[in-house]
């Protein structure tokens, strides 16, 4: 039996449509708290960057930064994993010759350092605002969580390669990369939830759409991608369900019969 279950937010408990979180799905982490599971979201998102009305659904606790950063059902910060500064350094010389735009995380702030379309077209997707733009060179380079790099894929695949040699990049979308130190992912944070709240990791189910959810696809007892998910993720998942806008986690969970 199934008795923790985690969830990706955008696209998963959030849907592309219309940025919300569906009714059904609402009702379903009710009757799933009503049955004593337990439910946490495992996000690429920051904590700081979450919609304040989730924390009305009483999720156990947050993987954030694709597991860099775990907390508990109150928000406290138990772990938490920064980029390496010798990347942030040679990612500010690679982008005095070659200037791309990326964002940077770190405890309490989102911020930028310059907009452009892939930015634009970015945050439209997710329904968020631009963060403000800020000049890296001017802040601290050894409390960064993760960044997103508006590249393409090939240039991301350079960047890891030549200049970010501690980090890691993962691709959900194709407007940008999120990367975080090596050795971060979904199910690490799991793993390390999991450690904090005594979860048994062959009692857990997970529901995710991007290539930064396969880890949890794959590491959790039951792996559950959704309708509109990448095809890699599909291939991987013990079930395909509909997307979020269309009931998706409500009808996972009633075809597992576990609400």
């Amino acid at each position: 039996m199934i008795e923790s279950f985690f969830f990706d937010f955008d696209g998963t408990l959030q849907g592309f449509e219309n940025h919300q979180i569906s009714e059904s799905t609402i009702e379903a982490l009710k009757i799933l708290k009503q049955k004593n599971k337990k439910i946490y979201i495992a996000t690429g998102r920051n904590l700081v960057d979450m919609p304040e009305h989730v924390f009305e659904y009483g999720f156990d606790g947050y993987i954030n930064n694709n597991g860099g950063m775990c907390s508990d059902e109150n928000r406290e910060t138990f772990y938490v994993e920064y980029i390496n500064p010798s990347d942030i350094e040679a990612l500010l010389k690679y982008d005095e010759t070659n200037p791309f735009a990326f964002s940077y995380m770190t405890n309490n702030k989102f911020s930028i350092n310059r907009i452009n379309e892939r930015v634009e077209k970015s945050f439209a997707y997710f329904g968020m605002e631009i963060p403000n733009v800020v000049e890296p060179r001017d802040l601290p380079k050894d409390n960064i969580m993760q960044m997103n790099f508006f590249v393409d894929e090939e240039q991301e695949k350079y960047l890891i390669e030549n200049v970010l040699k501690n980090s890691i990049g993962t691709r959900w979308i194709e407007y940008f990369a999120d990367i975080n130190p090596k050795g971060i992912n979904k199910m690490k944070g799991i793993e390390r939830m999991a450690d904090k709240h005594q979860l048994d990791l062959s009692k857990t189910m997970s529901f995710g759409d991007g290539g930064n959810d396969i880890t949890m696809i794959q590491g959790c007892k039951i792996g559950v991608a959704m309708g509109d998910a990448k095809d890699n993720v599909k291939e991987l998942a013990d079930h395909v369900t509909t997307s979020a806008d269309d009931n998706g986690i409500w009808n996972a969970l009633k075809f597992y019969e576990l609400i």
